[in-house]
């Protein structure tokens, strides 16, 4: 007497099931993770680039006055607020100026403003005589994690006046 052969049942088992759930939560979790990166990144280059856009703003309006400008005096300093040489300014989540006021104004504080501290330095005679070297320093002023905590600088050359000097 001969047996009927048995029929092989086609389908996943469990355990296939368990490994194919395993590989795509472990798939998942890394694009959250990247997704959350992400984010932060772009908000940290918001912050860069509104750093890079004051800091070139502050530069072309003190290149723009004449040689002989007493705001174009040797002095400020980067750690320290100085009212002839430091500013707050606010700008909108767009990246927007809202307003540009000396330290010791009142600004106003909402969720879309964000502040930021400009300091600059004028040199006399640095690197070379007859030239002024003018660096500016931008320190964001919010708080947040995401928020760069470090600060933005960048330096400009100018040359004085050759008759009246630095």
């Amino acid at each position: 007497m001969s047996h009927p052969k048995k029929k092989r049942l086609c389908g996943f088992a469990l355990i296939e099931v368990m490994i194919a759930i395993a590989i795509l939560a472990v798939g998942l979790l890394g694009l959250a993770a990247l997704l959350a990166n992400l984010t932060g990144t772009t908000t940290q280059s918001r912050y860069l680039s509104t750093e890079v856009m004051l800091a070139s703003e502050k530069l072309e309006d003190l290149n723009q006055r004449d040689a002989a400008d007493p705001l174009l005096d040797a002095g400020g300093s980067l750690t320290a607020d100085d009212a002839n040489y430091s500013d707050v300014v606010q700008t909108s989540s767009t990246n927007g100026i809202v307003n540009d006021q000396a330290v010791g104004g009142a600004l106003g504080a909402t969720s879309d403003l964000i502040q930021y501290k400009r300091r600059w330095v004028i040199e006399s005679n640095t690197p070379a005589p007859l030239v002024r070297r003018i660096t500016v320093i931008i320190i964001p002023q919010t708080g947040s994690p995401t928020e760069r905590r470090e600060t933005f600088q960048t330096s400009m050359v100018r040359p004085c006046d050759a008759i009246k000097g630095c």
